[in-house]
């Protein structure tokens, strides 16, 4: 493999990739990242190491190689073009093994264990002033220490991964040897084929072999006689594992001139998802784990049965895919069977399909009775809460296991928030947020809304919040869903009316540089961002030479807005222009959607409803010379201008009956100039209510009321709002 210069990583989100995108940038490459779900304090930690972070998979620089992380497969749609230009695809794994050819590589590897010891020697060389570059498979608590790093060291630390079979590409210099047992089904078929997995690693190891003492291992170090073997002392008690982690470190360092016997690790940061204690009180611990085999399992919960042998144990457990669920399920349930009360949330498939062989269900059966009678699975964390309680100050003490390798981990912290805030939600809301928001987003209480409306009226909301990308935008969205807080969105808050109670929940502006992009995509289309505004898009395909846009000009939102309500003008509608839409749907994830595949109609988008825009790609009616866009903007800009009033409304308010306008109807009826409070029919556009200054939102809302009784009676027509009603429906005042 030639050296690159520009790589494009797919999948950098996960704590493989992460530390390697890291480690190429500090070794002098142009380093682009993408992920649908980055996380904070990750995306962050890219962006100031210099990695340009996606927000599409599509590179800026055209790269030299792709590297995937194994979630990502071949035919994954993600990497296709880059087949069709022939641009080479390598997995991590296999890139990191050839890229390190020339380098002294410190492999560590076995079962588990690997990342926390890991972790351990690479603080403790730091710590002693070695020089070494290094990829560390997880966050440090706090951030304290990045994941990965470059250094002109011959020395590379690093975690040398089996389960998805690069661990072959790897000719370490050392090689430290933590534990083997059957892990990865899907992969390998029997115990027998990951040993000789591990042995083929063992006879390429150039210099030293390192591996715990009077274990199989220890006889597999002896089919290489090039090598020279050590060996670390293993406590035979699952609940030491940390001990065993700290020796291997130590007998690692010493192998590299660094004596590390002496050191305390007491002041080691931790690595996230690892025995991190999230919440503690006098009666209840909260604790997060990331066990996922019964071997960890045993040896988590059997160290916290050690220290808190008064606390009874109430685990939490989230099986980790599908094919290891079906093959060591008998396991599982005989480990989890040291647990006091056992609740199961369904099996995280990672990128496996469903199989009922390997669901959570297929533990009932090998559970103890008093388990298996008590035990429920949770899908909704409210009902979690629920079943576990708030621990009051007078109850028995128990600590709470959060154990698993999914997304447990949202469930874990948002319980350790809900059991600081005594089940407040509201209060457990904000505290689930303080650390993982990231400093670019806005998040503020009790804020006016008022004056982020084109209408001017309404009260404040409970919480505000403006994301600063779509990881935030995520984390906002998962918030709201853990603790059933209603959210809403706001554009420009045109078509919009705010009640004067406010909202009860949390608003959300996509308001940053980040929502607002404009670029071209091809000669005659747009990528634009959901919070770019109407008029600015207008402008800017005017400038590029595209028609078709024109209409734009004179509506005051954006395009999240537009394409909610599918808004329109002069006879055009926006989803005239659209070829795809990207939503955020309502569990978490991200689609593109073509289009002709939205279910649209008049003033209504269902997508835009469930779910969230976030960009769209929108299409011209061709390119054309801009002084005749310019001159039709003109054109409809004056009409505009002639036709409807420039004093505070909220737009239209009623929708068009078919064939007759709304607007004629109220003026047949004599209402322009009707007033309530300080809100008034326009004289100029009846379907428009002004506020004429310090109007209500219950004074626009009465004269609605007064105006739909009025045309009913007159005309015998049932006049429906175009406007919408924040956290209202219209048939709360209507009806």
């Amino acid at each position: 493999m030639r050296k690159p210069k520009n790589v494009l990583l797919l999948g950098a989100g996960g704590m493989g990739m992460a530390p390697l995108a890291l480690y190429l940038q500090g070794a002098g490459l142009h380093v682009e990242a993408f992920d649908d779900r980055f996380r904070e304090p990750l995306r962050t930690q890219l962006e100031e190491s210099g990695i340009c972070v996606l927000s599409e998979p599509i590179s800026i620089r055209k790269p030299d190689c792709v590297i995937r992380s194994s979630a990502v497969s071949l035919d994954n749609k993600l990497i296709k073009p880059w087949v069709k230009k022939g641009v080479p695809i390598y997995r991590r794994g296999e890139f990191l093994a050839s890229f390190c050819s020339g380098k002294k590589i410190l492999a560590v590897v076995g079962s588990h264990g690997k990342t926390s010891t890991t972790a351990m020697l690479c603080w403790g060389l730091r710590e002693a002033g070695f020089e070494f570059s290094y990829l560390v498979g997880g966050l440090f608590c706090g951030a304290q220490i990045p994941s990965g790093s470059y250094h002109k060291s011959n020395w590379i630390v690093l975690e040398v991964d089996e389960s998805d079979g690069t661990i072959d590409f790897f000719k370490p210099e050392i090689t430290l040897a933590l534990n083997c047992e059957w892990d990865h089904v899907d992969l390998y078929k029997s115990e027998d084929s990951l040993r000789e997995v591990f042995k083929s690693l063992f006879s390429r190891t150039k210099s030293s072999l390192i591996t715990p003492r009077d274990t199989q291992l220890c006889e597999w170090a002896t089919i290489n006689e090039d090598v020279e073997n050590f060996t670390f002392k293993l406590v035979n008690d699952p609940s030491k594992f940390q001990e065993n982690n700290i020796a291997a470190a130590i007998e690692a360092a010493r192998l590299l001139g660094v004596q590390l016997s002496k050191k305390s690790f007491d002041n080691f940061p931790g690595i996230e998802r690892r025995q991190n204690i999230l919440h503690e009180s006098a009666h209840r611990i909260v604790v997060e784990d990331y066990a996922h085999h019964p071997t960890e399992i045993n040896a988590f919960l059997s160290n916290r049965r050690l220290s808190l042998p008064e606390h009874s144990m109430q685990v939490v457990f989230q099986p980790h895919r599908f094919s290891r669920t079906e093959a060591l399920a008998k396991e599982f349930a005989e480990e989890l069977s040291l647990a006091d009360d056992l609740h199961l949330l369904p099996t995280y498939g990672a990128f496996e399909k469903f199989n009922p062989a390997g669901s959570v269900e297929s533990l009932f059966a090998y559970l103890p009775p008093r388990l298996r009678k008590r035990s429920k699975i949770f899908s909704d964390f409210r009902d979690l809460c629920d079943s576990i309680g708030v621990k009051s100050v007078d109850s028995s003490k128990d600590q709470v296991l959060f154990v698993g390798a999914g997304n447990l981990e949202k469930w874990a912290h948002a319980f350790a928030a809900w059991e600081k805030a005594k089940g407040n939600k509201l209060l457990a809301f904000e505290i689930y947020l303080k650390n993982k928001i990231s400093g670019g987003s806005t998040v503020r209480k009790d804020e006016p809304l008022a004056n982020k409306t084109t209408m001017g009226v309404g009260g404040a909301a409970k919480w505000y919040a403006e994301p600063a990308h779509i990881e935030d935008l995520q984390l906002l969205v998962e918030a709201c869903n853990l603790f059933a807080i209603p959210r809403a969105m706001l554009g420009r808050g045109s078509n919009l009316i705010i009640p004067d109670e406010g909202f009860s929940g949390l608003v959300i502006r996509l308001k940053g540089i980040f929502w607002k992009e404009i670029s071209l995509r091809s000669q005659e289309s747009l990528v634009v961002g959901a919070g770019a505004k109407l008029n600015e898009i207008c402008r800017f395909a005017c400038m590029n030479g595209l028609a078709g846009f024109e209409f734009l000009e004179g509506i005051p939102g954006t395009l999240g807005g537009a394409l909610r309500m599918n808004a329109g003008a002069m006879g055009w509608e926006t989803f005239d222009l659209v070829e795809w839409v990207s939503f955020l749907l309502p569990d978490g994830t991200i689609r593109e959607i073509p289009g002709t595949d939205l279910n649209v109609g008049y003033r209504y988008c269902r997508e835009a409803y469930d779910g969230i825009a976030l960009r769209a790609k929108l299409k011209s009616e061709g390119k054309s010379d801009h002084r005749a866009i310019r001159n039709a903007i003109d054109k409809l800009a004056k009409k505009r201008r002639a036709t409807q009033p420039r004093e505070a409304s909220a737009g239209c308010i009623f929708r068009n009956p078919e064939e007759v306008s709304a607007g004629w109807l109220i003026e047949q009826s004599g209402l322009k100039g009707e007033q309530q409070g300080e809100a008034i029919i326009s004289d100029r556009h009846a379907n428009f209510i002004l506020n004429q200054g310090d109007a209500t939102a219950d004074d626009v809302i009465s004269l609605i009321k007064r105006v739909r009784e009025r045309i009913r009676e007159s005309n015998g027509l049932l006049l429906e709002p175009e406007v919408n009603l924040m956290g209202k429906s219209w048939n709360d005042y209507l009806s």
